[in-house]
């Protein structure tokens, strides 16, 4: 197992948290059941009819328990459509990432889940019997979530770090989007002030070589990096920084919107012949490392 002293398992509880409501305080609607019955790993989770499941399930209940990858899991769906999804369809959202994920890791293997959400690769990873897996995310309502999830389960390998992986150290302000908590922007910060009088939480932003370094890691075998576009920027300073030992063996990129953004990426991590294309899914590139 990893030792990171700087890195506990968020299981332990922190000074302060609440008492964490037992499993099952938060039950699914007939509706929810429903829909997680058709489309919870089966073909149908698949298919066009997905997105009017998924509507039904957001149309519940705030908070809904279920299970996700054999794991008990606390779901938001109404914010969070990565909760809303993964709580639906289970492992067929994101299919073809997960079957290359799995293909990939192993007990020896480690992960870095940059941009995890609410650990949806994190505990897929986990489910691989994965021991080394470190999971960052820069919305502390999303860590707290998650958190809250690993606190329901057997203690698990992974270790999180609530900051935003950038270019440089500095501090940021988290701006979501589309109503989704999944997919916020990190933008400077405006100091401006809120209805209530308080100022906006900013959000620490680390280089991904110190998140790296202080979680202990000495080699990584499968990198996710989903940060809203921040993706060139990080991983161009992360490979100037480090030692070739710390590059991923593999990596899987949110593919950028911007034509200038994949230009970037592609010059940087496949012009270059650092990494070849393993596979391409509507929303991510699936990329491995080049023999030296």
């Amino acid at each position: 197992m990893l030792f990171s002293p700087a890195l506990p398992p968020l299981t332990e509880t922190r000074p302060g948290q609440a008492a964490l409501a037992p499993f099952g305080s938060y039950p699914m609607t007939r509706r929810q059941h429903l829909a997680r019955m058709l489309m919870h790993e089966r073909p149908l989770g698949r298919g066009r009819l997905r997105r009017v499941a998924v509507s039904w399930f957001q149309q519940g209940p705030q908070i809904v328990d279920g299970t996700l990858f054999g794991y008990r899991v606390r779901f938001y769906p109404r914010d969070n459509q990565t909760d809303a999804k993964g709580a639906v369809c289970g492992a067929l959202y994101k299919r073809r990432e997960l079957c290359w994920l799995r293909r990939i890791l192993s007990p020896d293997a480690s992960f870095v889940d940059i941009g995890a959400n609410m650990g949806f690769f994190s505990l897929y990873a986990a489910r691989c019997h994965t021991r080394k897996i470190l999971a960052v995310e820069a919305n502390p309502v999303l860590m707290d979530r998650f958190r809250e999830t690993l606190a329901l389960n057997e203690p698990l390998p992974i270790w999180c770090v609530s900051c935003a992986a950038g270019a440089t150290s500095g501090n940021g302000q988290l701006r979501p989007r589309h109503h989704d908590l999944g997919s916020g922007q990190i933008s400077a910060v405006t100091y401006k002030k809120t209805q209530t009088g308080q100022q906006a939480a900013t959000i620490s932003v680390r280089p991904l070589k110190d998140i790296v370094q202080e979680a202990g890691l000495k080699t990584i075998t499968l990198m996710k990096l989903d940060i809203e576009g921040m993706e060139h920027a990080v991983l161009d300073t992360y490979f100037r920084d480090v030692s070739p030992m710390l590059y991923p063996q593999h990596l899987i990129l949110e593919r950028p919107v911007r034509r200038e953004a994949q230009q970037a990426l592609e010059h940087l991590l496949i012009a270059s012949s650092l990494y070849r294309i393993s596979g391409r899914t509507r929303a991510n590139l699936l990329l491995s490392r080049n023999p030296s």
